[in-house]
């Protein structure tokens, strides 16, 4: 009889056990995040969307909204959502570890990354944490570890749908409310507005209080930021209250979950780990990029046309999720495509040693962006132009590659992956690695 694995001998997967295409394709994500994330560090959180905030309306600093609009927004979280349902499934295989301790050892991994959220959105003070909302889908993600994938697909293409009728039904309700506003303030001037007129300005006024575009929430905003740490902190604890309770039971869970959901039957399926024939991932990138990269577009033609109404920002757009999706299955193509042919060696390197330490790199990036933002930094929130903000992503990237692939020179995991690894098994894991003895 074998003998099973008890919670001290269970241990996390080691380095020449790792799937390596997982890791370029989770350091691809994780920079790329960087790229819509930088806009929140920098500006207001309004202008993640709405490039008016900012005066990104004309020139490179329009042409830098458009493609990232167009090329980045939504996939990159979507990719990264995705890789961890695979990651889930990949810690559940441990085959000499008894059901209940892997089952103990899941979830305390789990609440141990909704605590890795908590501190990075109220202590790290970063309004857009994803720790915290993974951690959260995570608890309902065991419950599906043993579905087929294309159950798996089913349950997930189900709450995209659900999610679609969300954004169908917002575009429509914003729209309408935006056109009965314009045609009040259409009116002559001196016209006595009825009360009925009233409350519909009143209505819109609270709709971009809700979305932070009013010009008092937008002052507020810049105040906090140029202040001290604390008062950081206490400005934000609200907004990061909202995130992780209204917002999350509405909306991103269950953004979250289907990605997660369907990772998992990608991982089933044999997608991430680049073993499939090239043909499937050309299949990939051609149906991922030749469905989102147009839809992406005409989306963002569409916002930009208009005067970049609201009802066309984002989540807002009918499509949104179908576009999103869609151009993260291309990227996913596309990478595994690079692994499974060994091309641009330096690059998936580069990328593979970044995705290993995700977890320490995703939470560096707060610091890092913090200090140089935030007033009791550099405190240059606001001051530059958005193609400048770019240059600053160029330099956190530069760092976390080169940082991640000197550290795994001479260690197991990043700081963070030990920290978690440790906690997870109740025991502290070997963090050098040891060199053979010649």
């Amino acid at each position: 009889m074998t003998r099973k694995a008890s919670p001290s001998e269970a241990s996390p997967v080691a380095g020449k056990s790792r799937i390596q295409s997982l890791d370029v394709l989770r350091g691809f994500a994780l920079l790329g995040i960087l790229l819509m994330n930088i806009l929140v560090f920098a500006f207001p959180f309004a202008a993640y969307t709405d490039p008016t905030i900012d005066g990104a309306t004309e020139g490179l600093n329009l042409a830098i909204f458009a493609s990232m609009d167009v090329l980045v927004e939504g996939s990159m979280r979507a990719i990264f959502s995705m890789l961890f349902g695979a990651g889930m499934l990949i810690f559940l295989a441990k085959r000499d570890t008894d059901v209940d301790t892997l089952r103990a050892l899941f979830y305390r991994r789990t609440g141990l990354l909704i605590v890795f959220g908590l501190v990075n959105a109220y202590i790290f003070i970063w309004p857009g944490d994803i720790l915290y909302t993974y951690g959260m889908a995570g608890l309902l993600l065991y419950f599906f570890r043993d579905f087929s994938a294309a159950v798996l697909t089913k349950y997930s293409l189900a709450i995209f749908f659900f999610l679609g009728v969300i954004h169908t039904g917002l575009h429509m309700e914003v729209r309408s409310l935006r056109n009965d506003v314009k045609a009040v303030e259409a009116l002559p001037h001196g016209t006595v507005l009825s009360s009925e007129q009233l409350q519909t300005l009143d209505d819109w006024d609270s709709f971009l209080e809700e979305q932070f575009v009013s010009p008092e929430i937008i002052q507020l905003e810049y105040e906090a930021r140029k202040s001290g740490y604390i008062e950081n902190v206490i400005a934000y604890a609200p907004f990061n209250f909202l995130l992780q309770t209204v917002v999350l039971f509405f909306t991103s869970l269950w953004d979250v979950l289907a990605m997660m959901l369907l990772g998992m039957a990608f991982f089933k399926w044999g997608l991430l780990d680049a073993s499939r024939r090239s043909r499937d991932y050309w299949l990939l990138v051609i149906a991922g990029v030749g469905l989102g990269l147009p839809l992406n577009y005409l989306e963002t033609a569409t916002y930009i046309s208009s005067g970049y109404e609201t009802y066309w920002a984002g989540a807002y757009r009918p499509s949104y999720d179908v576009s999103r999706l869609s151009l993260a299955v291309g990227y996913i193509g596309i990478i595994m495509l690079l692994c499974k042919h060994a091309l641009f060696p330096w690059f998936r390197s580069a990328l593979a040693a970044v995705g290993q330490l995700a977890l320490t790199n995703y939470l560096a990036q707060s610091l890092i962006c913090n200090f140089i933002f935030m007033g009791f930094g550099l405190g240059l929130f606001g001051d530059l132009q958005r193609y400048q903000a770019y240059l600053v992503v160029l330099g956190v990237w530069m760092i976390q590659i080169v940082f991640s692939q000197v550290w795994l020179r001479f260690y197991c995991f990043g700081p963070a992956e030990w920290l978690w690894r440790s906690l997870t098994y109740k025991q502290s894991q070997p963090l050098r690695l040891v060199t053979p003895e010649v």
